[in-house]
């Protein structure tokens, strides 16, 4: 027995949990109310104010009142809607107040769970209809789950009551009639998912949209109709004796089981139904409603049947803890990836972290999915087209447009200002073409090489005492006066100097404006109009007026012709102005070429006095004609037209006779004119003689022969003309000859006379020794000149030893040799640097490799350690609920004894698999393994930190690495770097072993808390081992007891039975004694009495011996129930033991459990 009870307490009968690895998998179900009770609340609750009375019937055509006061929710006689939950109590229910219609019943889960079963069981009268309602955003809308009603077209018209054939329907339920009492207590079970069986949709589909909830309402809406008593009426009013919210936490088909809080103890939480999913695929949140942080290459779907839609991880070549999902990135890859990784480490970037980040090149030593992938680049960032990244393939930097050198650093020629804001890397250089020497600037400043009198960084300003007139490309002194200008400097435009006052003039060498004369005799003031006078007034020698453009005059105060307004405006005329002036003109030029040929005055033979007259009858013929003959339009224009030049030519004619002064006739001039006409036609006979000779010389034949001589004559002019112009260059060689040669005797005899002292001189110096010794080192002490240098070499000669590293090295060749030979030392160490720190970065990874095994092995473990952790619950909880039943069995006293024997001979025949001491044993292992279980939390966190000083150990190497190879190019700083470049390779090879210790130490402890882990896991596996063989034992004492209970209940039934046939046969057995009596008295008086006599002899015999027989039994049984009574105060007596062997279970069990939550939290 002691053997079986501990056996009982660590065996456990394994459930079956929905396998999560082939598709959707579900939680077990739990009453979500228990733990939840202050968050259930009433409309209406009894007795909340004071005593109330309810009147229910009792037993037939009887009335039965009790009190109803809820002021102490824990009193006898409240009625809370806390009551309703399943651990209240037998004798514990919900009541409203009398004819309170309707009625609520609201729980507030705060969380999503899931709905799977609501059993409601009232008390008294069952409401007539009601409603439950969901909610699944914490209460600020409902949705209505089910109508129930028993006439539900009365109740819920419009509603329909057949099954629903989508999700988004609902319907009512018709419920059964209640019988003829009322008040007897009815079950509700509502099943959301059932009423949907008939839909096409998956499982998950229905759980979320119809079954999922924050919230559930119950609307009690009508209450149920009573039966009529004689005197006072029955109560109506709505009672709950229990409420059960059966479901589970919403993990959306990812987890199938529910976490306990983090804060409550797994054994002590008062909660049956937590809301956090224990998720699996991968899959995060409350309700495992999406991925993981590293895991969204997909994107997030709720588990189906068959297919776990497990959440993919991110491609992201160990360099990101997170990525998110993006749906244009999945679409451009053909719906098969559309993960971006975020927040990439170890200089990388990308959506995939699969480039290095601007100012890293690819590691050519290693592979892009390690921590040393990327290396720091030596391109500059402003210079180069990418940031400063190197080209993928050949490493090379990739300049800018105007931007040039082997890492991109500085700007071409004729560009400065290196800028990373700027596209092309440089600006032009805007130097300007008549200030500048040349269009090449500084490359830092942008300083133009300036000519002389010019400054500013292009050169376009003058200096200071210069300026630069308009269209030229130089700058013109200001030459201000020093006594009459307050400076030498002048306007840059103007050239006007400051002027002091009584001084005026560009370089205030003038009389001021407005005056004339000389400033030091006194200026006097211009006599001219302001307003029609340019600026100055007047000329500064004679004081004439300067008269502005339209004006004229001496005092330039009138308008010029052409300008036809007043003064001082005198502005343009109009256009028609200068037409009628032009034709003024023409006939005044017309008139002047008439006037010669006028021979006389009036009245000779060409009388010009006669044109007036004249000129009116031609007037006069014209009006008459105007006026008399109708003319087209154009005709009488042109007549009015020649009217008007004739009034004009008429009054010009009368202006001309009135100018004309009194005409003297001269004599001859009638001969000299026929003398001169003569001349005249003789000239042109003799000109057309010459014209007609040129035309008949030109015909062709002669053509060709006059074209040769033109153009011999041509080159021969051309000859003459060319050796006239070399007359004046032979002259002019002639003479630059004889002056050479003068300058020739005047100076070479004193040359000749210099070259001699110079050799004679160069015997005794320079001497050559310092500066040999300066160059290359020379340890000559002897002086050395240009022509006698004795003694031996001045410089070492070849395969002469360097100087020694830490000695003092004299002259440049001396050191340039020594730095070449450290230049190849650094080289050699570098090289031997850069695999020390792909060694490091190979043992970091496989640190991080390692780490990875032991966080896995971890998580393994605690997978393990969380399905023996549910095993347990589950055996304890069956375990308790099999001892309770044994219990149960054993002090029911309706048991039939002989069962219960059956069971104690089976439990003394039992035999265990393990002995009592090999179980304690193992008990005591677990316990051990429990309090010995490495801390992997701790011994991960130790090695996070290391491991991290070990990456910027690696860093700072790479760093350091890329910082001597920067030295290294840097020609010009060389030598002055290699001191500070050895003292950093030495530290950092220091460095680097450090960190390469810190990796063997986190290998160590690594390796350590591997081996630990792998007999914690033996002992689980052990532990399971030991618990299947009690499985078998464990359901055959269950269905022993299950036959135990079935043949007690048939014994009942049977007891009640013959309880029944004894009161039948003792009502028999007293009719047979009076009749006896009877036949007794008889029997006295009869004569006959002989055999009957007999016959009642052997009857009371017969009854004496049963009699016996009854008393033996009995007696038999009362012994029998000693022995049971005795063997059930043992079971009891075992059972404490029980409990405390279960307690101590349980300290063994939430020792796993911490352990467990360790390995769950660890990271890698």
């Amino acid at each position: 027995m002691k053997i079986l009870l501990l056996l009982a307490a660590i065996a456990a009968v394994s459930q079956a949990q929905t396998d999560c690895s082939r598709g959707a998998c579900y939680p077990p179900t739990g009453d979500l109310l228990l733990g939840r009770a202050q968050q259930l609340y009433a409309s209406s609750t009894c007795g909340l104010a004071g005593s109330e009375v309810y009147c229910t019937p009792y037993e037939q055509r009887r009335m039965k009142c009790c009190p109803c006061d809820s002021r102490n929710p824990n009193g006898q006689l409240a009625h809370t809607v806390q009551d309703v939950l399943s651990t209240s109590g037998p004798d514990r229910w919900w009541q409203s107040v009398k004819e309170v219609n309707p009625v609520t019943l609201q729980l507030d889960l705060g969380n999503l769970f899931q709905l799977d079963n609501l059993v409601l069981s009232f008390k008294g009268p069952r409401p007539s209809s009601f409603l439950i309602e969901r909610t699944q955003d914490n209460g600020r809308t409902w949705q209505p789950a089910l109508y129930l009603a028993t006439d539900c077209h009365k109740a819920f018209p419009g509603i329909p009551t057949t099954t629903p054939l989508t999700l988004d329907q609902t319907y009512c339920y018709t419920l059964p009639p209640t019988g003829p009492n009322p008040y007897q207590d009815h079950k509700i079970q509502f099943d959301p998912l059932r009423q949907y069986v008939y839909v096409p949709a998956s499982t998950n589909q229905k759980i979320e949209d119809v079954s999922a909830m924050t919230g559930l309402r119950v609307n009690l809406m009508e209450l149920g109709d009573v039966p009529r008593l004689p005197g006072r009426a029955l109560s109506r009013f709505y009672a709950l004796k229990e409420m059960r919210v059966m479901g589970s936490c919403l993990c959306h088909g990812h987890a199938n089981r529910c976490l306990p809080e983090a804060d409550n103890n797994l054994l002590t939480n008062s909660i049956q139904v937590n809301p956090q999913c224990d998720c699996q695929h991968n899959t995060a949140g409350v309700n495992c409603e999406r991925c993981a942080d590293l895991y969204n290459d997909l994107p997030w779907r709720p588990a189906e049947e068959g297919n776990t839609h497990t959440c993919k991880r991110c491609e992201c070549n160990n360099h990101a803890q997170r990525c998110q999902f993006d749906q244009a990135v999945f679409e451009a890859s053909g719906r098969r990836s559309g993960g971006v990784c975020e927040g990439c480490l170890h200089h990388t970037t990308g959506p995939k972290c699969d480039q290095c980040a601007p100012g890293y090149q690819p590691n050519p030593r290693s592979r892009m999915d390690r921590p040393d992938a990327c290396i720091r680049c030596i391109c500059s960032a402003e210079g180069t087209v990418n940031g400063g990244r190197c080209d993928d393939s050949t490493g090379t930097c990739q300049c800018k447009v105007n931007v040039e050198g082997p890492r991109c650093e500085r700007c071409k020629r004729g560009y400065y200002d290196l800028s990373a804001s700027n596209p092309l890397g440089c600006s032009k250089c805007s130097c300007s073409p008549d200030g500048s020497l040349s269009d090449v600037c500084d490359a830092m400043s942008g300083q133009c090489p300036c000519r002389p009198h010019f400054h500013g960084r292009t050169c376009e300003v003058c200096s200071k005492g210069y300026w630069k007139p308009a269209l030229t490309s130089f700058c013109k002194p200001c030459g201000c006066d020093p006594t009459r200008s307050y400076s030498d400097t002048c306007d840059q435009v103007t050239g006007q100097c400051q002027c002091r006052p009584g001084f005026g003039g560009p370089t205030c060498s003038e009389c001021p404006d407005n005056t004339y004369g000389d400033p030091l005799t006194g200026c006097r003031s211009c006599r001219c109009d302001a307003e029609g006078t340019l600026p100055g007034g007047c000329d500064k020698q004679t004081g004439a007026c300067l008269c502005r453009p339209g004006v004229r005059g001496n005092r330039c105060d009138s308008c010029s012709r052409g300008h036809c307004d007043s003064f001082p405006g005198c502005e343009t005329c109009p256009s028609c102005f200068f037409t009628l002036d032009a034709q003024r003109q023409n006939l005044s030029a017309g008139l002047e070429r008439l006037s010669p040929r006028f021979p006389s005055r009036p009245g000779g033979a060409v009388d010009p006095g006669n044109f007036g007259p004249r000129i009116l009858i031609l007037e006069n013929s014209l009006n008459l004609i105007q006026y008399s003959i109708s003319l087209p339009p154009s005709i009488t224009t042109q007549v009015d037209n020649a009217l008007l030049q004739l009034d004009k030519l008429r009054n010009r004619v009368d202006r001309v006779n009135s100018d004309l002064s009194p005409l003297t006739t001269t004599t001859g001039l009638d001969s000299e004119l026929d003398r001169l006409q003569a001349l005249l036609d003789s000239l042109t006979l003799v000109y057309k003689a010459k014209k007609d000779a040129k035309d008949n010389s030109g015909n062709p034949n002669n053509t060709g022969a006059f074209s040769a001589i033109k153009t011999a004559y041509d080159e021969s002019t051309d000859a003459a003309k060319k050796v006239n112009a070399s007359g004046d260059v032979v002259k002019e060689s002639a003479d630059a000859r004889g002056e050479t040669l003068d300058l020739q005797n005047r100076v070479q005899p004193a040359n000749t006379r210099d070259l001699d002292k110079l050799n004679q001189s160069m015997a005794s110096r320079p001497d050559l020794t310092p500066v040999a010794k300066q160059v290359c080192g020379s340890v000559r002490s002897e002086p050395c000149t240009p022509l006698q240098c004795e003694g031996g070499e001045l410089c070492p000669p070849d395969g002469t030893p360097p100087c020694a590293k830490g000695k003092k090295c004299v002259g440049a060749l001396p050191l340039s040799k020594r730095a070449d030979t450290d230049a190849k030392d650094v080289k050699e160490r570098l090289d031997k640097l850069t695999g020390k720190i792909t060694e490091a970065a190979e043992k970091l990874q496989e640190t991080q490799d390692t780490t990875n095994q032991v966080r896995q092995s971890a998580e393994k473990l605690s997978s393990k350690m969380k399905q023996a952790q549910d095993e347990l619950e589950d055996d304890l909880r069956e375990t308790r609920d099999v001892v309770q039943e044994l219990k149960d069995f054993l002090s029911d006293p309706s048991s039939n004894l002989t069962h219960i024997q059956e069971v104690s001979d089976w439990i003394l025949k039992a035999k265990l698999p393990l002995s009592l001491a090999a179980l304690k044993r193992k008990l005591e292992e677990l316990k051990n393994l429990a309090a010995n279980l490495p801390d992997s939390t701790a011994v991960l966190n130790q090695a996070e930190p290391q491991l991290d000083k070990a990456r910027k150990l690696l860093q700072e190497a790479q760093d350091a690495r890329d910082t001597a190879l920067g030295v290294k190019a840097d020609v010009d700083g060389l030598l002055a770097g290699f001191v500070s470049v050895e003292g950093s390779l030495s530290e950092l090879e220091d460095k680097l072993q450090n960190s390469m210790d810190l990796i063997d130490n986190v290998n160590n402890s690594l390796t350590k808390a591997k081996e630990q882990l792998i007999p914690a896991e033996k002992a689980l596996d052990d532990t399971s081992a030991l618990i299947k063989p009690m499985n078998p034992l464990l359901d055959e004492l269950k269905e022993l007891l299950q036959n135990g209970r079935q043949q007690a209940q048939d014994a009942q039934d049977n007891a009640v039975k013959a309880e029944d046939e004894a009161a039948a046969a003792n009502k028999d057995l007293l009719s047979l004694e009076k009749q006896l009596e009877l036949l007794k008295e008889k029997a006295a008086t009869s004569e006959g009495a002989g055999p009957l006599g007999d016959r009642l002899v052997k009857l009371q015999q017969d009854a004496g011996a049963l009699a016996n027989t009854t008393d033996s039994m009995m007696k038999a049984l009362e012994g029998k129930a000693d022995s049971l009574n005795g063997l059930q105060d043992e079971i009891l007596a075992k059972s404490k033991q029980l409990e405390g062997l279960d307690a101590k279970l349980k300290d063994i069990l939430g020792k796993l459990q911490n352990k467990a939550q360790d390995l769950s939290t660890c990271q890698g």
